[in-house]
């Protein structure tokens, strides 16, 4: 997909639609034949991104039990961020900026796959520590969720952050995402 090549390659903020066309090599009519803003393409993509993920989880949970699933769930979470900065870099923008231009229905659309994504990941979770409470564990693994987004943005800022946290010695506020991260995680299940 040319907006994934040109995300991917580029840096923020995100290609626009005539960049895409171009990239895509495609008229701009059949872009909007199936997307109505760019916003919709970039969920589009997040929802791909968010496909493999959830694959991975339930891969990596299908392998696990009882004693290393938590382990198997941050592992998961810190291969996507390794392998798909720029589809956390969606993940993290997407109810602040790329919601705010869409249909109601576009909405709903992506809001059904992103609720089917976690339930099938939570029935895989619930499958490993038999618990009945899954309006607890939706609870817990959307707060994880949030947690992973929130530490993934603190300790990646913009280049142009980074350079002045080095050159003003502030580069101590940001820490080892992976250790922190996988510390916070732990912490939250541990009443699972």
């Amino acid at each position: 997909m040319a907006a994934e090549k040109l995300l991917v390659k580029g840096s923020f903020p995100l290609p626009s639609v005539n960049q895409i066309i171009s990239e895509a090599g495609v008229s701009k009519g059949t872009v909007y034949l199936y997307f109505k803003s760019k916003e919709e393409i970039y969920l589009s993509l997040l929802g791909t991104y968010l496909d493999n993920f959830e694959k991975d989880v339930i891969d990596s949970l299908k392998k696990s039990n009882k004693s290393n699933y938590v382990d198997s769930l941050i592992l998961s979470y810190i291969n996507f961020a390794r392998e798909n900065p720029k589809g956390v870099y969606l993940a993290s923008i997407a109810s602040l900026i790329l919601e705010n231009n869409l249909t109601d229905e576009s909405i709903i659309l992506f809001k059904k796959r992103i609720r089917e994504i976690t339930v099938n990941m939570l029935v895989e979770v619930e499958d490993i520590i038999k618990i009945n409470d899954m309006e607890k564990l939706s609870s817990l693994f959307l707060v994880s969720y949030n947690l992973f987004l929130g530490c993934w943005q603190h300790c990646n800022p913009p280049e142009q952050v980074v350079k002045v946290l080095n050159n003003n010695n502030l580069e101590d506020i940001l820490y080892d995402f992976e250790k922190e991260f996988s510390k916070a995680f732990r912490t939250l299940w541990a009443s699972m």
